[in-house]
């Protein structure tokens, strides 16, 4: 059956974290999706459970974070067993010390929640939107087509028989594959998909119900030289997400047997009669895949997620980078369907989050030797792994005008040193850049295409219905505007507010920020959707230390899109975002 004019703009193929999000990103910015999910049930256990500090401040931007924090738990403290009777701690440690919280960092501790959980919530966050997930529809093939999306799918619903099934034929501005490793979007495409299969480290797991185990800890018998048992805690009692791995496990035999499994449980942790294992509700193996596409799509049709990258699970990387590709797609691709942003704006997807991705899979894949070969450090989560200083910093879209400045001074002193002569010293190339996607080598100076961090403390002066509370930075920025940060101290407010009314009110948040000193002294601040009183100076902190330039530009995805003192740079921001001047 065919229904060419009744469908939402934009297709979404899979319902797991990286398309829910995306498409609670789009209709944030009030665009309609379709999103299509080929299992007929929803996913069953843990998977992906550890949640980083960066998907929480993005579930901040969503809206739904105190769901989650309500649901998960902190990452359980480690306890490593003697063998062979596996009764006594030989070790106990902090997977992710506790971090205490500040003023820029809200969030500075992982949590877990089981990704059957997640999604739940996700489901909730749509529903508010009119939004659901079409279980049991699956993608057949596409055709992109007279600047649009052909696309043929089969509805079977709940039922089991792959044979039958409802066709439809659809068409669609752009489609998105968040179909996973294995999903169709990615290989119809023709997108690469280069790397390695790890066939030499394999793994079994799951989710088991143990009876008679403690569940405050993550418990780990053995080696991986051997046999190694991991049973980690989580938030539903007396249910262990498992990994069995090691150079002496049958893994076939293990995965298709769930008797095999329990006696493996049984004789590897020590044969303790004081331990249950009770049920399975579900289990697989798994084989390392370590790969990636060199760019995330062409023309109206690209994928996010695990469509686009794969890689081993040591360091709870994956979930995590799906959701900032969504994020980062999702603002963008509203734009462009809106007629605001020229198609070529999704050409920066692929231009900043490529480089995130082939760094998050150096990382991971270290991490995976030094599991192997039973470095206690692989099982230690770094300030890394919180994704916190995952930046953009080389973007083409990104403007700080900060080093037009200090390009300005440097060419002051270069024509001061002209007027000497030194003979003898040779002339030295300018190091570039080098690009750390991590922010593993930052200084602490936040620069255009960092994380924009959070400032709590501020009293809010305007709008007059929120006046003397206190709120916080995150609780202003959303998914749907660019939010611009004015600081009186640094720049005429009133100059800023008259150039950004140059912009669509709906695109745009204004929030002039003042220092007590100015909020004696008065500011006309009339036309701004926020005015605050940075009363501890955490904001100004964060953001103007320096006192050189006073305009942040923070994008609908949480990153500093610029830094600039005036009205020229500012439109060069936005031009370079909204216009359509680019060439396809």
């Amino acid at each position: 059956m065919s229904k060419p004019n009744a469908s939402p703009p934009i297709l979404i193929v899979g319902g797991g974290p990286s398309g829910l999000v995306l498409a609670l990103a789009l209709l944030h910015n009030g665009v309609p999706v379709r999103i299509i999910e080929k299992n007929a049930m929803p996913r069953l256990g843990q998977r992906g459970a550890g949640i980083m500090p960066r998907s929480l401040e993005l579930f901040t931007s969503l809206r739904i974070i105190e769901e989650v924090m309500s649901s998960a738990i902190l990452t359980p403290p480690v306890r490593l067993y003697k063998m062979p009777e596996g009764i006594e701690v030989v070790h106990e440690f902090e997977m992710s010390p506790r971090r205490s919280p500040t003023a820029n960092n809200p969030y500075l501790n992982p949590v877990m929640l089981g990704q059957d959980k997640l999604e739940k919530i996700f489901h909730n966050a749509l529903a508010a939107f009119g939004c659901s997930v079409e279980l049991g529809t699956e993608l057949l093939s596409f055709v992109q087509t007279d600047g649009r999306v052909r696309a043929k799918l089969i509805k079977r619903g709940m039922s089991q028989d792959m044979d039958s099934g409802e066709i439809e034929e659809t068409m669609f501005e752009y489609m998105i594959g968040a179909d996973g490793a294995r999903g169709v979007v990615r290989k119809q495409l023709g997108l690469s998909f280069l790397g390695e299969t790890r066939h030499v480290e394999n793994f079994v797991v799951g989710d088991i119900i143990v009876e008679g185990l403690s569940q405050k800890y993550w418990h780990m018998w053995g080696e991986a030289s051997d046999v190694l048992i991991s049973l980690r805690a989580t938030e539903t009692p007396k249910l262990f997400n498992f990994v069995i791995g090691g150079r002496n496990v049958n893994y076939p035999r293990l995965a298709q047997n769930e008797d095999e499994l329990k006696k493996c449980f049984y004789e590897n942790t020590g044969r303790r009669t004081d331990l249950t294992f009770v049920e399975i509700p579900w289990m697989s193996q798994y084989t390392p895949n370590i790969r990636m596409v060199e760019k995330f799509g062409f023309g109206r049709v690209y994928v996010t997620g695990d469509a686009g990258h794969v890689h081993s699970p040591t360091g709870g990387q994956g979930m995590n980078t799906g959701i900032q590709d969504s994020f980062n797609l999702g603002w963008k691709l509203a734009l462009v369907v809106k007629g605001i942003a020229d198609h070529s704006l999704l050409d920066t997807f692929s231009e900043e989050r490529i480089p995130v991705i082939a760094e998050m899979i150096a990382q991971t894949t270290k991490l995976l030797k030094k599991t192997l070969d039973n470095d206690e450090q692989a099982l230690q989560t770094n300030g890394s792994l919180f994704q916190l200083g995952v930046n953009y910093r080389w973007s083409s879209i990104v403007v700080d005008e900060r080093k037009k400045i200090e390009a300005d001074r440097e060419a002051i002193e270069d024509a001061y040193l002209k007027e000497f002569e030194f003979p003898d010293d040779e002339e030295e190339a300018e190091d570039p850049e080098i690009l750390d996607s991590y922010g593993e080598n930052h200084d602490g100076r936040l620069r255009a295409g960092d994380r924009a961090p959070d400032a709590s403390g501020l009293t809010i002066l305007s709008p007059p219905e929120l006046q003397k509370q206190v709120c916080q930075l995150f609780q202003i920025y959303g998914p749907a505007r660019h939010t611009v940060l004015i600081f009186a101290d640094v720049v005429n407010a009133r100059d800023v507010l008259n150039v950004l009314a140059a912009y669509p009110r709906n695109l745009l948040r204004t929030v002039v920020i003042l220092s007590a000193r100015k909020t004696k002294s008065g500011v006309n601040t009339e036309g701004a959707d926020f005015v605050l009183e940075d009363r501890d100076g955490h904001a100004t902190q964060a953001y103007c230390s320096a006192g050189v330039c006073g305009i942040c530009i923070i994008r609908p995805d949480g990153v500093v899109g610029a830094i600039v003192k005036g009205a020229t740079w500012t439109h060069r921001y936005f031009q370079g975002v909204f216009s359509a001047r680019r060439n396809h």
